[in-house]
C-alpha cells in the first residue's frame, strides 16, 4: 500500500513540474495559439507557493524552469524563454505578500511593481547586442503596420476614395499618440496580469483548501480617494496642453482599469446574490467584457459606487462598528 502511496505521490509531483514546463514553454513553440498561456504562469507560481507550501511550491517551480530552459535551448527560443521567466517573480512577490498580512491592495501594487520591473530588466538584458531597444522597435512594429495596411488599401480598388482618406488620418492620429500613450497601455497589461493572478488564484485557493488570503473580489472597493485622479487626469485631457494631456491619458487609462475592475466586482456581487445561473453568466460575461458598451458601463458603474455604495458595504462596517 505505502508502494502505491509513494507511486501516487510521485506522479503528481513530476505532473506538477511538466505543468510548469509546459506553460513556460507552449507560448514560446506555438506562440500564435498558446501565447495566451503567458497569462497563467503567474497564478501557477502564486497557487503552488500557497496550496503546497513554500518549499515544495519552489521545488515544483525550480526543475519545471530548469526543464524548459534545457528544452529551450534546444528548440532556440532563448528569448521567449526569457520573456516567460520574467512573469515568475510576480507569483513570488504576491505570495510572499500573504505569508507577511498585508492588504489586498498593498498586494496588488507589489505585484503590479514586480512584473513592470522584471519586464524592465529583461529588456535591458535584451538591449545588449540589438541597435534599437525593444519598447522602440514596438513603436516602430506598429507604424509599419499602420503603412503597410494604408499600402494595401490603395492597391485595392474596391476601398472608396473618402473611406481611404478617413483611415490615413486616423492612421496619422494614431502614429502621433501611440508613443504618448504606450506607457499607460503596457501599466494597463501589467495590471489585468496581477488581478487575474490574484482573483482567480483566491478563488482557487477558497476552492481547493476552504480559505484564501484575500475576501472574496465580489466585495473588493477601490480606496475613494483614488477617485480624483481619474478627475484630475479627465480634467487634463481636456485642457489644450500637450505634455499635460498625454500624462492625463496614461492616467485615465489606468484609473478607468481600475475602475472596470472595481464595477466587475460589483456585477459578481449581485449575480451572486441573486443567484444567476451559470449559463446566464456566463452570456453575460460575454456581453459585457467583449464590447466596448459594456466595458464603459463596468467603469461607470465602478465610479458611482464611490458615492452610492450599491453593494451597502459601508453602511455594513458601520452596523458591525
Amino acid at each position: 500500500m505505502n508502494r502505491d502511496d509513494d507511486k501516487t505521490e510521485n506522479l503528481k509531483y513530476v505532473r506538477h513540474i511538466l505543468l510548469v514546463t509546459a506553460v513556460i514553454l507552449l507560448p514560446g513553440l506555438l506562440g500564435a495559439v498558446f501565447g495566451w498561456v503567458h497569462g497563467l504562469l503567474p497564478l501557477l507560481v502564486f497557487y503552488y507557493l500557497r496550496r503546497y507550501g513554500q518549499e515544495r511550491g519552489k521545488k515544483f517551480i525550480f526543475f519545471g524552469c530548469l526543464l524548459a530552459g534545457i528544452a529551450g535551448i534546444a528548440f532556440q527560443i532563448i528569448e521567449q524563454l526569457l520573456f516567460s521567466l520574467t512573469l515568475i517573480p510576480m507569483g513570488f512577490v504576491l505570495a510572499d505578500s500573504v505569508k507577511n498580512k498585508e492588504s489586498i491592495h498593498v498586494a496588488g501594487i507589489k505585484g503590479t511593481v514586480a512584473l513592470a520591473g522584471s519586464w524592465v530588466l529583461a529588456t535591458t538584458i535584451l538591449t545588449f547586442g540589438m541597435d534599437h531597444h525593444p519598447y522602440s522597435l514596438l513603436i516602430t512594429t506598429l507604424n509599419q503596420g499602420m503603412d503597410e495596411a494604408i499600402a494595401y488599401y490603395k492597391v485595392n480598388k474596391s476601398v472608396p476614395a473618402d473611406t481611404l482618406l478617413v483611415l490615413e488620418q486616423a492612421f496619422a492620429t494614431m502614429k502621433i499618440w501611440i508613443p504618448k500613450i504606450m506607457p499607460g497601455v503596457l501599466t494597463c497589461i501589467t495590471l489585468l496580469i496581477t488581478c487575474f493572478t490574484m482573483v482567480i488564484g483566491n478563488r482557487m485557493l477558497h476552492k481547493n483548501t476552504g480559505s484564501g488570503p484575500w475576501q472574496e473580489f465580489k466585495f473588493w472597493a477601490l480606496p475613494e480617494k483614488l477617485i480624483w485622479a481619474l478627475i484630475i487626469s479627465a480634467i487634463l485631457v481636456i485642457l489644450p496642453m500637450d505634455p499635460g494631456r498625454a500624462l492625463g491619458m496614461n492616467i485615465l487609462m489606468i484609473a478607468g482599469l481600475l475602475y472596470c475592475f472595481q464595477g466587475t466586482a460589483i456585477m459578481l456581487f449581485y449575480l451572486s446574490k441573486w443567484s444567476v445561473p451559470l449559463f446566464l453568466r456566463t452570456f453575460i460575461y460575454i456581453l459585457l467584457f467583449f464590447q466596448t458598451f459594456g466595458v464603459i458601463l463596468l467603469g461607470v458603474l465602478g465610479v458611482a459606487d464611490v458615492w452610492t455604495d450599491l453593494r451597502k458595504l459601508k453602511s455594513t462596517e458601520q452596523e458591525k462598528t
